[in-house]
């Protein structure tokens, strides 16, 4: 299942990403091929505050901490969740990890960063069958 940037709020470092509306998204069998390469979402929970303002509602909450991608991996190599976690843990360190699409409530959520908007993003999705992974 990948994700876009949707937007990035310059007044407080926070990118609001997601699921597209809906348009090129489907969090239950999966949008795109495996054979494609590209980044990874890598989220750091680290219980950062929310930044005042964010137009949180119940699709789109805070996850709590900061955000960014790996350069581009096929989706094949993603075998599981342990490790696409793993990728990102060797690339930004402990502590990182895969985002998945519930960090935030689900569809979207907000977190400081400033990721690509050139390109979609693998993340996870752990009730449904829609990441890489699944048979």
């Amino acid at each position: 299942m990948t994700w876009i940037k949707r937007s990035h709020f310059s007044t407080n470092g926070a990118d609001w990403v997601g699921c597209d509306n809906g348009i090129f998204c489907n969090a239950y069998s999966g949008d795109t091929s495996c054979t494609a390469s590209l980044p990874i979402l890598c989220i750091k929970q680290d219980f950062s505050p929310a930044p005042a303002g964010l137009p949180a509602d119940w699709y789109t909450g805070w996850a709590n901490g900061h955000i960014t991608t790996t350069p581009p991996v096929q989706g094949l190599t993603l075998t599981s969740a342990a490790v696409a976690d793993q990728i990102c843990a060797a690339s930004f360190g402990s502590g990182w990890r895969m985002a998945q699409f519930h960090d935030g409530g689900g569809w979207n959520f907000y977190a400081y960063g400033n990721v690509r908007n050139d390109m979609r993003f693998w993340v996870h999705i752990s009730d449904q069958p829609a990441n890489c992974w699944n048979p």
